[in-house]
């Protein structure tokens, strides 16, 4: 009995001090706070079961429409404080960091880059990508949703004369010419952003890149609750994505190396993409 008494101490209080309905009122928030609690957790797992449905089918449906995670705010407000010191490659979930990106420079960068050109990466990091592109473009591209990466990038690559950055809403990609660009890279970005961005930035995509050019893209290729953050997004969905906005899916996949290296540990996909009829 001393525990329900303990409970019911602050009703006794609120009764003697502002009357019945007072304290009426406060258990019946009580109540109603504790049921809300209890119902989010209801209500977001039976979205995740809706955005699983949506992701497997390839359709941007209602619970990706309203999903609010991976906003441009919140990769703001995350990438603005990060500690850049490692320039990202923090990210190399392997015990072979130096072989794994090399393997990613060897496999799956350079073969679809080409010679010369210009290029463009979306979420650069601290630029460990950046460097091979610069090398190899005539002109490149960086662009971020915060200045701070930009700035990062700007330290890094002070003496090159090939580089523009671009500060972009976290979906588009705003002073970048219409078929301008004949190469766009992503890794290790796409992940961490919303379905609806994505969708905004594969329009864009389509928009900046010249006929015969190619997109390469690192994206969530499953969804999933739990480590890693990703989005919601999947290898079906984002190919149907593409195709809605006139971007042919080349290639999908996981692994390369005959299978030594890859995406998979967090479920992870790159799609190669070129300008559709």
């Amino acid at each position: 009995m001393a525990a329900p008494a303990r409970r019911l101490r602050p009703y006794v209080a609120r009764y003697r001090d502002f009357g019945l309905r007072h304290a009426g009122l406060t258990g019946l928030r009580s109540v109603a706070w504790r049921l809300s609690h209890e119902l989010a957790g209801v209500v977001d797992a039976l979205d995740a079961q809706r955005l699983r449905i949506e992701g497997e089918r390839g359709v941007l449906g209602p619970a990706h429409r309203g999903y609010a995670g991976h906003s441009s705010r919140e990769n703001r407000a995350i990438w603005d404080t990060w500690d850049w010191s490692r320039r990202g490659e923090e990210w190399d979930d392997t015990t072979q960091p130096e072989e794994w990106r090399a393997s990613v420079i060897e496999h799956v960068l350079l073969p679809n880059l080409g010679e010369d050109g210009a290029a463009l990466e979306i979420g650069p990091g601290g630029g460990r990508w950046s460097e091979v592109l610069q090398r190899r473009a005539d002109r490149l591209v960086l662009v971020d949703v915060t200045e701070r990466v930009l700035e990062v990038c700007r330290e890094r690559f002070a003496d090159a004369t090939n580089i523009d950055y671009v500060l972009t809403d976290g979906a588009t990609l705003p002073g970048v010419g219409e078929a301008s660009v004949d190469f766009v890279w992503s890794f290790d970005a796409f992940v961490h952003i919303a379905p609806l961005d994505i969708a905004s930035y594969l329009s864009e995509i389509a928009r900046v890149l010249k006929p015969g050019g190619r997109a390469v893209i690192h994206h969530s290729g499953r969804f999933q609750r739990g480590p890693g953050w990703r989005s919601p997004m999947t290898a079906a969905l984002f190919a149907r994505l593409a195709g809605e906005r006139r971007l042919r899916v080349a290639r999908q996949f996981d692994s390369w190396g005959d299978g030594r290296f890859g995406v998979r540990t967090n479920q992870d996909v790159i799609t190669v993409l070129e300008p559709g009829p």
